[in-house]
């Protein structure tokens, strides 16, 4: 009777040990379908006993289970479950053998963005533009204002302008030519003859009495140069100086009269001379009659 009495007891399996979950903690926090989450399960067992992680990780219809981790901490135990949900809702965690325990009480809550969050469709953003463009559009729309208010104010008052400037320099060319002439004939004149001086100086005087009269005087003779210089020179002294000029370079090219360098270089800077005081005179009227147009158009 002892003997089949203790056999009976012999054959009754062991008690599984209990255990009370202390804390719960997901990582990260904030997840959504799809997401990767770690869940820290701490649970503390009633009696002391060995515990193993699970040879094989129960397969989920709602997702899958990548990892169950176990680490001792005394009574206390630490779990790390790594999971992957691909559906929302409250999921349950198939019940996880460790051995001495089996835990099957663990759950959680996976929220979606579109059951929980907003339902409609987001309204069309505004197209994102390239860094710089609203400059570029500025100064784009500041060239399309500038330049047809440029244009029309060019033809209001800046035609006329240049048209006035155009005229004066026009015919203040025939003044810088036979000056930049007479320059250039005074650096050689010591190394040409003087009959080849004065049939070079009297021929830059005919073009520039040509150019300024708008009169030929490339042929004409010294009388009637004498003529054209009236209508051209106002001082008696520098029509006679002029004249005497053309009689003694008829001699030298003529007569072989003597040429002498100091001679040549007082002529020069006679006609400089005169060059300069016919163009101050010149631009004398013309800035008067300027002076007198913008009044006219200003009103005063």
């Amino acid at each position: 009777m002892w003997t089949v009495l203790f056999l009976l007891i012999a054959s009754v399996p062991p008690l599984a040990a209990g255990y009370q979950i202390i804390s719960v903690t997901l990582l990260p926090q904030e997840f959504y379908v799809g997401d990767r989450v770690e869940m820290r399960v701490t649970l503390r067992t009633t009696s002391a006993v060995d515990l193993l992680a699970p040879g094989r990780i129960p397969a989920v219809e709602w997702g899958e289970i990548h990892q169950v981790r176990l680490a001792s901490r005394g009574l206390d135990w630490d779990i790390r479950i790594v999971l992957t949900s691909f559906q929302p809702g409250t999921r349950t965690i198939p019940p996880l053998d460790f051995g001495g325990i089996v835990v099957s009480d663990l759950t959680l809550h996976v929220p979606s963005i579109l059951i929980d969050g907003r339902r409609d469709l987001a309204s069309p953003q505004p197209q994102i533009l390239p860094p710089g463009t609203r400059l570029w559009i500025s100064v784009i729309a500041m060239v399309l204002v500038v330049v047809p208010l440029s244009f029309l104010v060019f033809l209001r008052w800046g035609r006329r302008s240049l048209a006035e400037f155009l005229v004066r320099r026009r015919e203040r060319k025939p003044y810088r030519r036979f000056v930049r002439a007479l320059s250039l004939l005074s650096q050689g004149v010591e190394q040409i003859d003087g009959r080849e001086f004065y049939i070079a100086l009297l021929e830059h005087v005919r073009r520039f009495l040509s150019s300024t009269l708008e009169t030929d005087c490339m042929a004409s003779t010294t009388t009637e140069l004498g003529g054209h210089l009236n209508r051209l020179l106002s001082d008696d002294g520098d029509r006679q100086t002029v004249l005497s000029l053309f009689h003694r370079g008829d001699l030298v090219k003529f007569a072989a009269a003597p040429a002498p360098v100091d001679q040549r270089r007082d002529d020069i800077s006679v006609l400089l001379s005169i060059a300069e005081r016919l163009g101050a005179e010149h631009r004398s009227p013309q800035r008067n009659l300027h002076a007198r147009r913008r009044k006219q158009r200003v009103g005063v």
